[in-house]
This record gives structure tokens, C-alpha cells and sequence, in this order.
């Protein structure tokens, strides 16, 4: 099994995971053409998709969503609230595929098992990827924003407000200490994700993993929103 991260930010996201002859896509934020030029970039043939799941209803993670499903014919797989919370009913040619937060479903030869997450969207949650080689958390860690970067930029105070409240977006140091408590034989690998462009710095991101992560043998990386990861294999 392996999983790469397409894209990462407010601008669009995405992240492919495969196995064997089985692909999902976790989220499409972005347009089919710039999903397609990563997928190239990846050296993965979006065909061989099995289906797109939906973590929840904001427009950086289900913008290409449909346009993706229509052109490639991909079952989406999305909670109730969810599917309430966007326009996917409006939108002609797409086969939706309700799922609850806490049943697993099959997709292809991956067994796909959804968990609710906390976040400011209706009933939002993240999948646990697992073939019969392997089993993938797809919890990517965000780093966000860095508080004092955050109180500084041009956002709206009630957009500030959003990001830092209890279901918005973790900060830096909370990310760190979030991970501190995750580190065990089976973490293997770690993506910090969804850093903002306006609210932080990849180098102080790289320096708090490289620091929260010395001598554990634990490998990391950070995922971009303008360029995709490299495979990562488990």
C-alpha cells in the first residue's frame, strides 16, 4: 500500500491511496486539469481510481469533486450531513453513496473505515485505509498557522476567530503536542499538513518536526499546496 498527498491548503486538497489494483481519493478540492497535471507529475493514472471519499462540505476539500466524478465515473462516498451541507444534489450525473461515520464500506479491494473527527462542518470525518498487506491511518497531521503569524495577516477578525476556535484549524504547538502522545512502533511516517500561506512558514514547521521528532527513527515531510509528496510506502 502507499499514499501520496496531491495537494495541501486552503486552496485545494486532495491524497491518493492505493493498493494493489485499488485507488481512493480522500477529498478533490482542486480543478480535474490541476488534479490531473499532479496525478501526472505522481506518475498515477487517475483510471484507476475506485471511488472519492469526502471528509466534509468546505470548498477547499469537495470543489473538483464532481467534475472528477463525472469525467472518470467515480462513486462519491460522503456522510448524510455532509451531502445536506453541499450542493452535491444539484449537480446531474453523479452517483452519491451515503455512508455512516461509523460503519466501514468496500471499495475495490481496500475496506474503507470512517471515523467523526471534530470541525466546524456538519458531520465531517477521516477514513482508515486498510488492504490485506497493510492498514493507513489518513489522520495527515495539520500544522496550520502559528498564533502570533495568525493575530498579525490581513484576515478578518471573525476569519481569525474561526481558524483559532475549538473546531477550526490546530496551530503548531498544538499539532506538536497532539503528536507527542501518537508516537508508538506503529508510526511510521509523518505529513504535516494544511499550513497556511499567510499564517506560517514551512522552514518553523520542518524545525517543530524535526525537534518533536529527533531519535525516534520516526521519517516525516510536509505536503504543499502547489506540489504533490512522493509515494509513501507502508
Amino acid at each position: 500500500m502507499r499514499i501520496a498527498v496531491l495537494a495541501s491548503g486552503s486552496s485545494g486538497n486532495a491524497t491518493v491511496v492505493e493498493a494493489g489494483d485499488s485507488a481512493i481519493l480522500i477529498d478533490c478540492g482542486l480543478s480535474v486539469r490541476r488534479l490531473e497535471q499532479r496525478a501526472v507529475e505522481l506518475q498515477f493514472d487517475l483510471s484507476k481510481l475506485s471511488g472519492i471519499a469526502v471528509t466534509h462540505e468546505h470548498g477547499d476539500h469537495i470543489g473538483g469533486v464532481g467534475a472528477l466524478a463525472r469525467r472518470y465515473k467515480l462513486p462519491v462516498y460522503m456522510t448524510h450531513g455532509t451531502r445536506v451541507a453541499s450542493s452535491f444534489d444539484d449537480q446531474q450525473g453523479l452517483e452519491i453513496r451515503e455512508i455512516s461515520p461509523h460503519e466501514s464500506f468496500k471499495l475495490g479491494q481496500l475496506d474503507v473505515h470512517p471515523a467523526p473527527v471534530p470541525h466546524d462542518a456538519r458531520e465531517p470525518c477521516q477514513f482508515v485505509i486498510e488492504s490485506q498487506q497493510a492498514r493507513v491511518g489518513v489522520l495527515v497531521l495539520e500544522f496550520n498557522h502559528d498564533p502570533g503569524m495568525l493575530d498579525e495577516c490581513e484576515y478578518p477578525e471573525s476569519v481569525k476567530d474561526r481558524i483559532a476556535g475549538r473546531l477550526g484549524h490546530f496551530n503548531n504547538h498544538q499539532a506538536v503536542q497532539l503528536l507527542s502522545k501518537l508516537h508508538s512502533k506503529c508510526l511510521q511516517h509523518v505529513l504535516a499538513a494544511h499550513i497556511s500561506e499567510r499564517a506560517n512558514d514551512n522552514n518553523l514547521v520542518q524545525r517543530m518536526l524535526q525537534q518533536s521528532l529527533a531519535g525516534t527513527g520516526i521519517a516525516w515531510g510536509v505536503a504543499h499546496q502547489d506540489r504533490v509528496t512522493p509515494w509513501i510506502s507502508v
